[in-house]
């Protein structure tokens, strides 16, 4: 096992000459190296002006992760920490039935001064100061068997699992736009530890809940891969604990002797209320299906890929005055609620339906459906702490026709089902909520994070996230039904839409994508 890494270094006169070249919509860098007066090209980088993903550069040599090192982080042997267990909210418990949610930060080349070793260092130290207040995540969900109920428990001496890997890959390749090997990203992501389920309803099933994987790209930069089960912290709670974890290590960097937090965790579940006794409906579905779940880490197809996708505030808002001509000329009510995110979500919606090319009258005929997570502190009518520590976001699923989504106005109805439903969700957020689970079973496609959460802000101490990617354990085969939403990094109010799909349905996917967008301008 090695314990010491350095990024490594060629010192050597050179310098850089940019050469600019149009190629249809794109410009094309081509970077060279002068090197004893010969000029010799370095890399060439593709820059896009009208389409929405940059196309790839090329990697010279085999895409190669290597583990260094694999450990467990704890809070510090110093902390004062009881046992605490934490009782599930009817929140948590429907995300027992799903696979974990992952994301992926990429990050700049740390500073000169900043060699491999103390990057990891100061990591696994800031990380171990950051567990103390989130010491939680450091524990399972214990699920003894029914009646009892699951449970997240943490106890003295309970970790996270830490990964620290490199890669001989181009990390500027990775955190692209463009189209990227789903099984070469989700190298870079850690697996939570199996958990034990023997199929006995007698046992107790245990759930690790977090895991971490930093992978160094020699001296080009980092990456933080963060798998977490959600059942223990949504997305809201996890930015939390990242926007912590980097503040702890910032300070450390700096030798700050204090670390300020804008609000420690809020554990009191006290504070969520059940008056429809969802808890108890919820359960029994976890208890029922207990026996039948699967937990693997299968093989991931080399066919599918993942790649991001951009629409700019104005590209929203065109999408909407497109919607509301549209309604007028077919005499349709506009949707009841009509923002950027339902511009966003029925456009995206609507690019994947119609990659099938899936017409047929049994199609048409049948209700195809769009699930996505609505937040829930903002709806309950009654307050729940922003630091909450847990799960409080509610589901949304609206359906339409085949016919009226695969028809010329697809996108006039797909606005109207979603506008409807979040309306629904504003003055009921719990409305039906006993259908989450067997609804959630029927999706065609799920909307996976939320633009508001700033993910880009995250700095560790040697710039700010370049790239972050989300996905869901479900998402490797590449039938397109998981989409994640974030908030841009480039562009005020813009959002990055993350598509994992075939490479063949794929390029089906921009042209509709980009094109669509053509046809709206």
């Amino acid at each position: 096992m090695r314990h010491q890494i350095y990024y490594k270094r060629q010192h050597r006169k050179c310098k850089y000459d940019h050469h600019f070249r149009k190629r249809g919509a794109t410009t094309s860098i081509i970077v060279k190296e002068s090197h004893n007066d010969k000029e010799i090209p370095i890399f060439q980088v593709w820059l896009l002006t009208t389409c929405h993903h940059q196309q790839p550069p090329s990697m010279a040599v085999p895409f190669h992760v290597n583990i260094i090192e694999q450990c467990s982080v704890s809070p510090p042997p110093d902390s004062i920490i009881p046992p605490i267990s934490l009782p599930l909210t009817f929140f948590d418990i429907p995300w027992l039935l799903y696979p974990s949610n992952q994301t992926l930060f990429f990050f700049p080349k740390p500073m000169l001064k900043s060699t491999a070793t103390t990057v990891i260092s100061l990591l696994k130290q800031s990380l171990s100061v950051t567990l103390h207040h989130f010491h939680p995540l450091a524990g399972n969900i214990s699920s003894p068997p029914p009646p009892a109920e699951p449970h997240i428990v943490y106890n003295k001496g309970d970790s996270v699992s830490l990964t620290i890997a490199e890669s001989n890959a181009n990390i500027n390749n990775l955190s692209g736009n463009h189209p990227r090997k789903v099984a070469n990203l989700y190298s870079l992501l850690p697996k939570l530890p199996i958990p034990s389920m023997t199929g006995d309803p007698h046992v107790t099933v245990v759930l690790p809940l977090l895991s971490i994987q930093v992978t160094l790209f020699r001296d080009l930069g980092y990456s933080i891969g963060v798998t977490v089960q959600q059942a223990a912290a949504d997305e809201r709670t996890l930015d939390q604990f990242m926007k912590c974890w980097a503040s702890v290590c910032k300070s450390l960097l700096k030798e700050e002797t204090f670390f300020g937090f804008k609000s420690k965790p809020w554990f009191d579940r006290s504070v969520i209320l059940d008056p429809n006794s969802l808890k108890t409906t919820f359960l029994k579905q976890w208890w029922n299906r207990l026996n039948s779940l699967k937990v693997s880490h299968g093989e991931f197809d080399q066919n599918v890929v993942h790649a991001t996708f951009i629409l700019s505030s104005s590209d929203m808002n065109m999408i909407k005055h497109h919607i509301l001509a549209k309604c007028k000329m077919i005499n349709e009510d506009p949707p009841l609620h009509l923002s950027p995110y339902v511009s966003a979500c029925s456009f995206i919606w609507i690019c994947i339906l119609k990659i099938e090319e899936t017409h047929d009258s049994k199609v048409e005929n049948t209700p195809l459906s769009l699930g996505f997570n609505a937040g829930g502190i903002t709806r309950l009518g009654y307050e729940v702490p922003s630091s909450y520590f847990g799960n409080c976001i509610a589901f949304g699923r609206c359906s339409e026709l085949g016919k009226e989504l695969l028809g010329e106005d697809g996108v006039v109805f797909a606005a109207k089902a979603i506008g409807k439903e979040i309306k629904r969700l504003d003055m009921d957020v719990l409305g039906g909520a006993e259908r989450w689970i067997c609804e959630w079973d029927e999706l065609n496609i799920r909307v996976l994070g939320s633009p508001k959460v700033d993910s880009y802000g995250m700095d560790f101490g040697w710039g700010k996230a370049v790239k972050v990617e989300k996905f869901s354990s479900s998402d490797q085969k590449g039938i397109g039904n998981v989409v994640s939403l974030c908030g841009s990094r480039d562009l005020k109010d813009g959002i990055e839409i993350g598509v994992v799909l075939s490479k063949a349905k794929m390029t089906k996917f921009t042209a509709l994508f980009n094109g669509g967008l053509m046809e709206l301008a």
